[in-house]
């Protein structure tokens, strides 16, 4: 199935079926920061002592990325101008629908201790969201700088604006009041299919070169982060809608038994 067409954004009904997308969605936006990081850390170091980037215009690249990602401002009418990054923007989205931030946010503190491989084990996290993580860290730990390029690329930044248009018009119809998602959402919208997403791509395509083995590594990865997005999204699917058929079925005798006193 293609991810622009992807039945997920139809299966949120309700307030409670947004929050539970956001408690799932929310690691997949931290480990986009994550891969960001691991390949600023390869392409645009920034320990002592400095040294000429190999690819000043990759590294370049990476780093307005960076600052973008980590430092955007939130406009006037959502309490700005105020700094912050996508990711604390997004959780500030999650309290403003209720969701619940107690797992991301004792990952997050246990992480801050340096211990990422325990943070990633954390019980709460639920499972959708940790298989996506364990390819991307899996990815990271194999070190392969094309290979890391192509996740960020194919699986994040020209994959993102379509699968948010489908979030965003579903989040219109529904008339659900959300205000900051809706504008992370339409950021990343505008930021990813205007710019990032032909960067990311003509970085990929420099690291690669002309060697055939790592263009043929970089179509073996493009596939298998389409194939982690898509399963990702397919399990959290599968949970909105079980949980939709749950709630039918507990309301039915209920509808039952006030017919009949009718």
């Amino acid at each position: 199935m293609e991810l622009n067409h992807h039945p997920l954004p139809q299966a949120i009904l309700t307030m409670a079926d947004l929050q539970l997308f956001m408690e799932h969605h929310v690691f997949a936006v931290w480990d986009f920061m994550l891969l960001l990081k691991a390949l600023q850390q390869q392409l645009a170091p920034c320990g002592v002592p400095w040294v000429p980037p190999s690819h000043p215009q990759i590294a370049g690249l990476i780093n307005t990325l960076v600052g973008e990602e980590e430092c955007d401002v939130l406009p006037d009418s959502l309490g700005g101008p105020l700094h912050l990054s996508h990711f604390a923007i997004y959780r500030r989205a999650m309290g403003e629908i209720g969701a619940d931030t107690t797992v991301i946010d004792a990952v997050l503190q246990k992480a801050a201790g340096g211990d990422l491989a325990s943070a990633l084990l954390h019980e709460g996290i639920p499972a959708p969201s940790a298989r996506f993580m364990r390819r991307t860290q899996a990815l990271i730990a194999d070190g392969e700088i094309h290979a890391l390029a192509t996740a960020f690329a194919y699986g994040r930044e020209l994959l993102v604006p379509d699968l948010f248009r489908g979030l965003l018009d579903r989040l219109s119809v529904l008339a659900l009041p959300c205000p900051t998602l809706r504008w992370y959402l339409e950021r990343h919208i505008a930021l990813d299919g205007e710019s990032h997403g032909p960067l990311a791509e003509s970085m990929v395509l420099t690291l690669a070169g002309t060697d055939p083995a790592a263009h043929a590594q970089v179509q073996s990865v493009r596939q298998k982060v389409h194939a982690d997005r898509a399963a990702f999204w397919d399990a959290i699917n599968t949970k909105l809608r079980e949980r939709t058929q749950i709630n039918r079925s507990s309301s039915e005798p209920s509808q039952i038994l006030c017919s009949g006193l009718t």
